[in-house]
């Protein structure tokens, strides 16, 4: 039942209750004088000496004059509560149902969508401060709806630039000559930037150069830093540098890591026509090179790149027809089980050096749905992978690790 309801129903029973009382005591009053009048009537018919009868008379007349006093004081009694009634009524709705039905209606109206519709204030101080409440409650709640659209907005604009750079950090792999095939994939940690990234460009038309950076953190800001830092190693590549001077050279240009900023990296460069391999590896997770009857890790040959200057040296290896390189981040091996455990380097080398095919793009999409089917949930840190394969291979079983 609505408020308005309930007072109506409130002053219905007060008048009701006003209307009995005054009803009854009327009919009293009415009771009364008629017992009066009879006892005026035997007091007229009895024999009074004379003295008794003018004391009689005065007596008379003075409780007549009481009860003309007594009327009047009913009759104005009920007078003022009828116009007391219907002076709060008229109060209760200009004072209390008047202003609340504005914001009522001011409510409605921000709920229906105009959300600029200014709540009134007026009205009793407790039904104002309602409102200032409630006014107060709105423009708070029309910061928070321009401050998300605005959010909603960057979030559109810078969209396009994400994925503009996811694009940049996931170059296009050119086709190669011969029996050679060249596939790299990123999982990103969190949304769609991830702080590795690879390269793969053609550094003349028989070398083949190949840059691998993983960064601390993920995201967008860690995509930045490992753009950059492939921009200086393709730029050191492409000017004839040999890895580990790329990496040195790229360290110099980098002055502005911080304390607590660094990567690891691998670039190398592998020569098409004859299988050789230079390569540097700052730090970074031994990539493996796949042979017909073992495994060698291609282990660092200099310090993770940071705030502390090092030296990278460049090292020699080759690919024979049959080989495989595997490059990888530390992300893909360390994704966990439903029971915690690890992917690890065994399940990446009986998928990658197991395989009996020759194409790279097949083998690294066979290692990324493997390490989907392993893991338990959500992976921790970006995952890369970058395969170049050397063909044919012939159907061969694991090889082993070289120790």
């Amino acid at each position: 039942m609505s408020l308005r309801r309930r007072f109506l129903l409130l002053f219905a029973l007060y008048l009701l209750i006003g209307a009995i009382g005054a009803g009854a005591a009327l009919r009293i009053a009415v009771l009364r004088d008629e017992q009066v009048d009879r006892e005026h009537d035997a007091i007229e018919q009895a024999e009074l000496a004379p003295a008794d009868r003018a004391e009689l008379e005065a007596a008379r007349d003075e409780l007549d004059d009481l009860r003309r006093q007594l009327n009047i004081v009913i009759a104005v009694t009920v007078a003022a509560g009828l116009l007391t009634t219907v002076w709060a009524t008229r109060t209760l709705r200009w004072s209390v149902l008047r202003p609340l039905d504005r914001v009522g209606a001011a409510v409605r109206n921000v709920r229906a969508g105009a959300r600029h519709t200014t709540v009134p204030t007026t009205g009793p101080a407790e039904i104002s401060r309602l409102a200032r409440d409630v006014e107060d409650l709105r423009r708070r709640l029309n910061v928070q709806i321009l401050e998300a659209v605005r959010a909603r907005e960057a979030v559109e604009e810078s969209a396009s630039v994400l994925l503009s750079l996811r694009s940049q950090l996931e170059p296009e792999v050119a086709e190669l000559p011969g029996d050679w095939t060249v596939a790299a994939h990123v999982q990103p940690a969190e949304g769609v930037v991830a702080g590795d990234c690879y390269d793969l460009l053609r550094v003349s038309p028989s070398r083949l150069g190949m840059i691998v950076v993983d960064i601390s953190g993920h995201g967008a800001i860690s995509g930045i830093i490992a753009l950059r830092c492939r921009e200086l190693l393709r730029a050191a590549l492409r000017n004839g540098l040999e890895p580990g001077g790329a990496i040195e050279w790229a360290r110099a240009q980098l002055d502005d890591l911080g304390d607590e900023q660094f990567l690891s990296a691998f670039v190398a460069v592998a020569d098409l026509a004859t299988g050789a391999l230079r390569f540097a590896n700052a730090g970074h997770p031994s990539p493996l090179a796949c042979a017909r009857d073992r495994v060698i890790e291609l282990e660092p040959t200099g310090p993770i790149v940071g705030a502390v200057d090092g030296g990278w040296r460049t090292a020699l290896a080759t690919l024979a027809p049959g080989d495989t390189l595997a490059i990888y981040t530390d992300g893909l091996v360390e994704v966990r089980g439903d029971e915690g455990e690890e992917f690890g380097l065994g399940r990446l080398v009986q998928i990658v050096c197991g395989s009996s095919s020759d194409e790279a793009d097949q083998i690294a999409k066979s290692c990324l749905d493997e390490v989907a089917a392993f893991g338990a949930a959500r992976i921790r840190d970006d995952a890369t992978i970058v395969l170049l394969c050397r063909g044919p291979r012939e159907a061969r079983p694991v090889p082993r690790l070289a120790g």
